[in-house]
């Protein structure tokens, strides 16, 4: 048997109680209800924006183009940004649920659920929905510019695409960014998808 060894400073991982069948059956279904919802959300943010983008580029940048939005709940007006905001919010909901839903099968797999983890599958298609909004706004005023005159619909699967990946590595990014924000190191935090396997231990 090999052991590997601990950075120094770094606390073994904890082991908490079992996720309950119960528990287990509602992340289950919330977890393919928010992939429905956020492909669902995603088809019709893209549909949206590729829309502004064709009006903008008819107009001119010197013109706001907007566009009503009826949906099941209160209708609103959206310009060309507004909508790259939802694209970046759906891309990264998407993305996290990728993510944690390959996690949640594994460790169902395997029976090594905890019970503490669970406001992490709730909340992580929140954070990547947010950080999903602020990358594609970040990339869209530095990198794309979509609006402008020379800019097609293709600048809008580039910000689906970097939507996504920020939610497939939310935690990663979060991680990083903890030290500047002076909270807890990352050693000190873990991820389901980073705990030690139990089949591993055995070997």
């Amino acid at each position: 048997m090999t052991t590997t060894a601990r950075p120094a400073g770094m606390r073994p991982p904890r082991k908490g109680a079992a996720m309950k069948p119960l528990t287990r059956r509602v992340i289950g279904t919330i977890n393919f209800a928010e992939a429905v919802l956020a492909l669902v959300g995603l088809v019709a943010a893209y549909g949206i924006a590729e829309r502004l983008v064709s009006a903008q580029e008819v107009v001119g940048p010197g013109d706001v183009v907007t566009r009503t939005v009826r949906w099941w709940g209160p209708d609103f007006t959206t310009t060309l940004n507004m909508s790259l905001l939802i694209v970046g919010a759906a891309a990264g909901a998407v993305g996290s649920v990728i993510h944690q839903s390959m996690v949640f099968a594994q460790r169902a797999g395997l029976e090594t659920l905890e019970r503490g983890f669970v406001w992490w599958y709730l909340l992580r298609p929140v954070w990547s929905a947010l950080l999903g909004s602020v990358v594609v706004v970040a990339v869209n005023t530095g990198l794309i510019s979509i609006g402008d005159e020379t800019t097609s619909t293709a600048g809008v699967t580039v910000l689906v695409m970097m939507g996504c990946l920020a939610g497939l590595f939310t935690d990663q990014a979060m991680r990083r960014l903890r030290p500047m924000l002076g909270a807890t190191p990352p050693e000190d935090t873990q991820v389901p998808d980073k705990e030690t396997n139990p089949v591993e231990d055995q070997r």
